[in-house]
């Protein structure tokens, strides 16, 4: 039996509802204008401090203003106050480097360096090709004046910056102290490119895939690698990505299709919620032999999705330690001085929830510490003093030895 209620009551009930969603809109409304009242004299507070901080030095200091690097100094700041370890202000030379070092492609001395704790500069490692290689240089050599000036008397930020950027053809003279003995270098800036990604076939038919960075160029040499290994009987992979860092994404579907099942791989989740693939597979041949990830807290960015991805869509087994967790997409902005900043704009989701690394890192099936150096060289397994290398070819060993037995089992006559 239907009720009816009358007119006036169905009036009221609507008066109400109005009256609520007028309360509620009203309460949202001023939360979020008093909010952005908060942030404006928040912000007005900033730029009249930082007017006063600068009318004074300039009236009373001793000393000149370097107007670039306060300039500098000042967007830099800013950005090293979000909680966002990814956020980064870049000089116009240094967006420049930036953009050919993910390009797979630069112009360079060719070494990678880093203060050194007396205040000199550490080279820490030396690219094949390039002219620091050509030249003999290697890495644990410490440079201690450039173009004639002491390291220490120009200071590390502007030493280092006039070694790392120049146009090729441009010249660079330093000198390099090596046990004790110092040794003069006048070398040329040319173009190369960074060494990305390296194969070695062991003994026991496992192929090492060894990674240095990952950038645009990494998944055509993937794929230059499977090519010339096409012939060889693989009895399982090894994905040595220690010490690899990289926000370079593009690459990273080339590198994973031969191993992984087809489909999504990971998705950008953006502040609104909404969503972008970041990676996704067609499938590949190399399926079902087992693979061995060597992972510690170096590896980040683009690596750990790699290595999320062989571990829970592919056959692979981690092994080391646990990942640095960075687990973000960023994206840059430029600006027409050729400046740019870079922040953190969206977070990977792997298509496994359980795989969602982000700031809590993959932790290994296989944990094992090790703080020694690299094997460089993986064909020397068997006596090295890596550890998590020992441990990863011992892990597809015994995998592969798992399978064949199966396989003969499964093969074997039913007896009668």
């Amino acid at each position: 039996m239907n009720k009816k209620i009358s007119l006036g009551i169905a009036i009221s009930i609507a008066a109400i509802a109005c009256a609520v969603t007028f309360v509620i809109t009203m309460t949202v409304s001023l939360n979020n204008y008093n909010g952005k009242i908060a942030n404006v004299q928040q912000r007005e507070e900033i730029y009249t401090k930082l007017q006063e901080i600068d009318s004074y030095v300039r009236n009373y200091s001793l000393y000149e203003i370097n107007e670039e690097e306060m300039k500098n100094g000042v967007y830099s700041g800013y950005l090293t106050c979000i909680k966002d370890p990814g956020a980064k202000y870049y000089t116009t030379d240094e967006y420049y480097y930036k953009t050919r070092f993910e390009s797979g492609r630069v112009v360079s001395l060719g070494f990678v360096f880093e203060k050194e704790s007396s205040g000199y500069i550490h080279i820490t490692n030396v690219y094949d090709g390039s002219p620091a290689a050509a030249a003999g240089i290697l890495a644990g050599d410490d440079i201690i004046s450039v173009e004639g000036v002491s390291v220490l008397e120009l200071g590390y930020d502007a030493a280092s910056e006039q070694l790392r950027y120049g146009d090729e053809g441009t010249k660079r003279r330093f000198v390099i102290r090596r046990a004790g003995e110092e040794t003069e270098y006048n070398l040329t800036r040319t173009s190369f490119d960074i060494p990305t990604l390296d194969a070695v076939l062991l003994d026991n038919g496992i192929i090492c895939f060894t990674f240095s960075s990952i950038n645009a160029a990494t998944g055509k040499k993937m794929q230059e690698l499977l090519e010339a290994y096409s012939s060889t009987q693989a009895t399982g992979y090894i994905f040595d990505l220690r010490g690899v860092s990289s926000n370079v994404y593009s690459s990273v579907s080339e590198i994973l299709t031969p191993f992984i099942s087809p489909g999504e791989v990971a998705l950008a989740v953006y502040k609104n919620n909404s969503t972008k693939i970041v990676a996704e597979t067609d499938g590949g041949d190399f399926t079902k032999l087992p693979i061995s990830i060597i992972i510690d807290e170096t590896t980040a960015g683009s690596a750990e999705l790699i290595a999320e991805a062989l571990r829970d869509k592919g056959n692979g087994h981690t092994v080391g330690e646990n990942t640095s967790g960075y687990g973000t997409l960023r994206e840059t902005r430029t600006f027409n001085d050729g400046t740019a900043i870079e922040i953190s704009v969206a977070v990977i989701r792997p298509s496994a929830e359980e795989g969602m690394y982000n700031e809590t890192g993959i932790a290994p099936e296989f944990a094992v510490e090790y703080d020694g150096q690299r094997e460089t060289n993986p064909t020397n397994y068997a006596s090295t003093e890596d550890a998590q290398l020992k441990k990863a070819v011992e892990v597809i060993s015994s995998k592969a030895a798992a399978a064949a037995e199966n396989a003969a089992e499964t093969s074997a006559p039913e007896q009668q």
